[in-house]
């Protein structure tokens, strides 16, 4: 997926995007917007080195994001799932369905939480920063 941004500030290699919200984002739901946000800010992989104020083009991977929906929404209903079997099958009694949802639930987001600090590193779920379109026009006026 391919976005226009501004970059708001620049960290070592990485850069932080505003993003203005789009029409169809609202039909969506998927993405970052909070609602009622018309943008929202996030963190990109700076390859062409851009700076602030700068308008760039920068693109996610479309498999990384897949994977992040799958992780954060499809495994939480599989465990339900789960919860409802063991209540139904070994427990017998449905009573213990919601504590094993949730206990399986906060368990799950807690390996979440743990294992999402070694993907941080990881470049390849991050946005990255793939075109300049505009520099920024004031930074290169004041230095000359």
């Amino acid at each position: 997926m391919r976005e226009k941004g501004l970059v708001t500030s620049v960290k070592g290699n990485f850069a932080t995007v505003r993003v203005d919200k789009k029409s169809e984002c609202d039909k969506c739901g998927l993405c970052l917007f909070p609602k009622g946000a018309s943008a929202a800010e996030f963190s990109a992989l700076n390859t062409p080195k851009a700076k602030e104020g700068d308008t760039v083009i920068i693109e996610t991977s479309v498999k990384a994001s897949l994977i992040s929906v799958l992780l954060v929404f499809l495994v939480p209903l599989i465990l339900i799932g789960i919860a409802v079997l063991i209540g139904m099958f070994i427990l017998n009694s449905e009573i213990w369905i919601p504590l094993i949802s949730v206990i399986l639930i906060v368990l799950w987001y807690t390996i979440l939480a743990v294992t999402d600090k070694k993907f941080k590193n990881k470049t390849k779920f991050f946005a990255e920063i793939v075109e300049i379109i505009c520099e920024n026009i004031k930074e290169e006026e004041n230095n000359e």
